[in-house]
Formats: C-alpha cells, sequence, structure tokens
C-alpha cells in the first residue's frame, strides 16, 4: 500500500491545489502523517484516515474507489504468508494475534464553502503577476530601508485579541450549524504564556490557517503593526509567480466611506500607485478595476485607528458588507471602540494582539546594532554595555522607566538610530533620571532625535523614466522639516482635543483672523473684478471691430 497509496494521495492533493500544510488544516490530520503516506514511510494505514483525507481532498467517487482498493490489494497482498516465511506455524509458535480493529474516525466537519477568486488568464493574469513583482520589490526595498533585518528583525510577539474583539471561532472557520470548533493551542493563549501565540516569522503561516481570510492586527502605537503587515505581504508573495490572491497594503486613512466604496476606493489607490493598471481589458474597465473585481487583490488595510473618528462605525459597517478575504491593522482602543459602537468586531475574522518586547529582547538587540570598529577605536568599553547590564538588574527607577520605554520596536529603533548610528552620543544619558524623570520625557527625547537622523543628507537616486515625468521632491534638510513638523503638530493637537486627520481644508483656520478676513476680502475683490475686466475686454475689442 506504502507504494501504491502515496502516489495516488499526492495526485489527488496537487490536483485539488493544495500543500500538505492547508490539507492537515481541512482534514485534522497531521501533517507528519501525511508526509509518511506520500513518501511510503506509514505502515499502521487506517481506513479512518484515509476517509478524513477524500473528504478534505473532495474526492469523486472515482477516486475514492481508487483508494478504497489500494487498501483492499494492500491487505490481501499482507494477508498472504512472505515466501521465506513458514505457511503454517509450529506447535510451538503461538496463534497469530487477531487483526486490530480499524478506527473509524469522524467525518470531517462541514463548512460554509469560501468563494474562491474568479480564474483569470491572458493579460489579466500577466498583469497580476506583474502587480505581485511590483508589490514584492517595494515591501522589500522599504524593509531594507527600515533597516528591519539589519542586523536581525525585532521580535515582535503576538498573541489572540480578547474575544469581544474577534468574531466566533465556528463563524471564522466557516462551520455549519451544530458543529463545535476544536480548540487549538491559539484559543488558550490568552491565559498562558507569550510563547503560545506567535512572532514575526509565523505570522504567514497563522493567517493561512484562518479559512475565512479574514484578520485583524491589533496593537498599541509602534508596536509593530506596519512591519507585521510588511512581512506578512511578503512571505504570502513567496515563492515568486503569480498567487492566487495578490496582498496589497492600502493606508485606510484617505478613505471616506461615506463617499467612495471601498472597492472603488481600492481601485482608485492602485490606478495612482500603479499606472500600468491603467490599461483596459475588453468589458472597457480597467485593469485594475477587474482585478478586484475577481477577487485577486488581497486587501491589507493598514490604520483602521487613522479613519476619521466620525467615520469609523460607518467603515465598519462597509468592511463588513464586504465578506472577502482582508487583513485590517488598527490600535485596539479605537477598533474596540468602533466595535462596540457598531454592536460588532469584523465579521469572519480572527484577530490577534501585538506583545510588548521584553528586556531580554532589548538587550540582545541594541548591543548588536553598534558596530565593534567604533569600540575598538575609542577603547572604551561597547556602547551599550552599561545600558544592558542596568535594564537586565532593573533595580534603579531610571531602569525601569527605561526598559518600560523600549518595551516598543518603535522605541527601540528610536534608541538605535540617535546612539548606534549617530556619531558621538552616549546612551547612558537614558538613565540620567533628573533629565529624564517620566516615561514621556524618555519618548519625547527619542523622538525629537529622529528627525534629524531621518532628513540627513542623501544622494537622489537616479529616477525612472516612469519617474522622471512626476514633479521632483523636495529636499527637505532636518531643519525646515522639523519646523513644518512642529507647526503641522500643533495645529493637529490644538482645539477641544487632539485630533489623529489632517485635513488641508483646514489649515487655514491656524491662521490668525485678521488674515483670514484679509485673505477673503482679497479673493472676493478679485472675484467681482474678474467679471467686470472681462466684460470691458470684450466691449471694446467688438468696438474696435
Amino acid at each position: 500500500m506504502a507504494e501504491r497509496l502515496g502516489p495516488v494521495l499526492r495526485g489527488l492533493r496537487n490536483e485539488a491545489g493544495l500543500t500538505q500544510e492547508e490539507l492537515a488544516h481541512e482534514s485534522g490530520v497531521s501533517v507528519s502523517t501525511i508526509r509518511r503516506l506520500e513518501t511510503g514511510r506509514a505502515h499502521d494505514h487506517r481506513l479512518g484516515t484515509v476517509n478524513l483525507l477524500a473528504d478534505a481532498l473532495n474526492a469523486s467517487p472515482e477516486d475514492r474507489k481508487r483508494l478504497a482498493a489500494t487498501l483492499t490489494d494492500t491487505r490481501q497482498r499482507d494477508a498472504e504468508p512472505h515466501p521465506a516465511q513458514s505457511p503454517t506455524p509450529t506447535p510451538t509458535q503461538p496463534p497469530a494475534p487477531e487483526a486490530a480493529p480499524v478506527e473509524r474516525a469522524e467525518p470531517a466537519p462541514a463548512r460554509t464553502p469560501v468563494p474562491a477568486p474568479s480564474p483569470i488568464r491572458g493579460e489579466l493574469a500577466d498583469a497580476a503577476e506583474d502587480l505581485a513583482r511590483e508589490v514584492r520589490r517595494r515591501l522589500q526595498r522599504e524593509e531594507e530601508q527600515r533597516r528591519v533585518h539589519d542586523p536581525f528583525a525585532l521580535p515582535v510577539r503576538w498573541l489572540p485579541a480578547p474575544e469581544r474583539l474577534m468574531d466566533h471561532r465556528a463563524n471564522v472557520e466557516r462551520l455549519v450549524s451544530g458543529v463545535v470548533p476544536a480548540v487549538t493551542h491559539t484559543d488558550a493563549a490568552s491565559d498562558a504564556s507569550p510563547d503560545l501565540g506567535g512572532d514575526l516569522r509565523g505570522v504567514a503561516d497563522y493567517y493561512r490557517s484562518i479559512r475565512s481570510g479574514r484578520l485583524v492586527i491589533l496593537g498599541r502605537a509602534g508596536a509593530g503593526k506596519s512591519v507585521l503587515t510588511m512581512r506578512l505581504a511578503l512571505d504570502l508573495l513567496e515563492p515568486p509567480g503569480c498567487p492566487e490572491r495578490v496582498p496589497v497594503v492600502f493606508s485606510l486613512g484617505s478613505w471616506d466611506p461615506t463617499t467612495t466604496a471601498l472597492r472603488d476606493w481600492m481601485v482608485d489607490l492602485l490606478l495612482r500607485d500603479h499606472p500600468h493598471l491603467a490599461g483596459r481589458v475588453r468589458s472597457g474597465v480597467t485593469l485594475a478595476a477587474a482585478l478586484v473585481q475577481a477577487d485577486v487583490i488581497l486587501p491589507v488595510l493598514d490604520g483602521f485607528d487613522e479613519i476619521a473618528e466620525g467615520l469609523r462605525i460607518q467603515a465598519l459597517q462597509e468592511l463588513n458588507a464586504e465578506l472577502l478575504p482582508m487583513v485590517v491593522t488598527s490600535r485596539h482602543a479605537e477598533f474596540a471602540e468602533a466595535a462596540e459602537a457598531a454592536r460588532s468586531p469584523l465579521v469572519l475574522a480572527a484577530a490577534i494582539e501585538l506583545a510588548d518586547l521584553t528586556v531580554d529582547h532589548v538587550v540582545d538587540y541594541l548591543p548588536r546594532t553598534a558596530r565593534p570598529a567604533a569600540d575598538r577605536a575609542s577603547g572604551s568599553p561597547p556602547l551599550w554595555h552599561d545600558v544592558s547590564k542596568e535594564l537586565r538588574a532593573l533595580e534603579t527607577p531610571a531602569a525601569v522607566t527605561l526598559a518600560a520605554v523600549l518595551s516598543t520596536p518603535l522605541m527601540v529603533t528610536l534608541a538605535r538610530t540617535m546612539y548606534s548610528d549617530g556619531p558621538q552620543r552616549d546612551p547612558r544619558e537614558l538613565l540620567d533620571a533628573e533629565r529624564f524623570p517620566t516615561a514621556h520625557a524618555l519618548e519625547e527625547h527619542l523622538l525629537a532625535g529622529f528627525v534629524p537622523a531621518l532628513y540627513r543628507p542623501r544622494p537622489a537616486e537616479r529616477r525612472t523614466e516612469a519617474g522622471a515625468r512626476r514633479r521632483a521632491r523636495r529636499n527637505w534638510d532636518a531643519e525646515r522639516a522639523q519646523r513644518w513638523l512642529g507647526y503641522l503638530a500643533h495645529h493637529m493637537g490644538s482645539g477641544e482635543r487632539d485630533q489623529q486627520d489632517l485635513a488641508w481644508w483646514r489649515i487655514g483656520e491656524t491662521l490668525p483672523l485678521v488674515l483670514r478676513i484679509l485673505a477673503v476680502t482679497f479673493a472676493s475683490a478679485g472675484c467681482v473684478a474678474l467679471p467686470e475686466w472681462l466684460f470691458g475686454l470684450a466691449t471694446s475689442t467688438s468696438g474696435i471691430g
């Protein structure tokens, strides 16, 4: 059977387009068992196991007969004595034991079918493959610019979010009525140690296990949501080629659900960021619209909390009206507030929440960002030696405060930018309790040093032919960037409460009243004078004629 069942099972799995991991998830049979069956290393085959695999593969009656035939033929061959063995046992030999009864496993749970993307071919398939290649290139470039893997990626960890922020497990698994979902190790992770969750490397595998294809990623500011979504999209794009769905990261802050439908908004952004999708198919719509209509795009919607506060409830309702697979990221508080007001989280969606970094993560990462050459040149101990020692001990209030601040990837990155990358800066000043008495003071210090490092002079890149047609970007220096960012921050922080959204038409409200009156006066005078001047010009011209 090992020689016959393996090829049959592997062929059926390939025809179904499933990996061994996906088949394991669908059938409930472990990956190791499937691997042994396909390679012929298993010798304890059971009919119940084969039935589970057949159900998960939606095997036809003919295919089930083929599987049953492999079992029957094998048992007949196993029942025959081997030529090298005696056909009849001697009286001193014990009687052969009876064959163990075949375990009959429960049938696979019935699930609601998950709509698959519409089949695409020709020009549309080429456009999808080009889009996947371009998305991969941009995300890899962004990872390089953020230095995510230099020297290694911070261990962004996640745990299952609270139950009130995700749909019922049975709904996420698309089970029909009356079927109880199996308990997995992630179900119990919210009450257990962080090790039962996952990290940056395993988020794609976790997403693939979600039958509905809908996931919410929650976390506080700077927790690493953007980095996690980049890694998720890149992992879903492996291996290179045309995936079933192309993950595209969209920034939700620009979406107004009261004026634009979700799919139309996605089409607009695809056309803006990928102009080659403006070509049209036979039906007359653009390639971008055709890809969205065919559900070939997997929207990775980053920044639900960046949607205007008054629009979040309607935005969540619009997302719930679209049952297509998607990934949504948000800060915890904003998403929880919208879900409570809408009386529903994202339907059919699982939810995970990013955990804080530990002291061990910080003291392992920061010293490796300071290269040894600088330490050897100065003859001093390693740059982060004293800070790491204080963080490990946590015996002083300053060390406790610093550990609390460096609990997010954002703050760790800022510390690395200021001290490991910046010349002649001593990180021991972070332990100065008089200068930084609170966590807020430390955070402000790290944020203040980020803009000069970000806007340091760099050589201009050679633009491509497509980029040459765009207006050249201004070369902002650090001082000018800080001045304008401070102006915008002051505007957003003014009023009754802070704002997270910047509307260009409201920037004028920050001008003094006198200047606004003068601006309105001059604009009104111009509107009145221009028609009179045009009328006079037309009259004089006709009189001359």
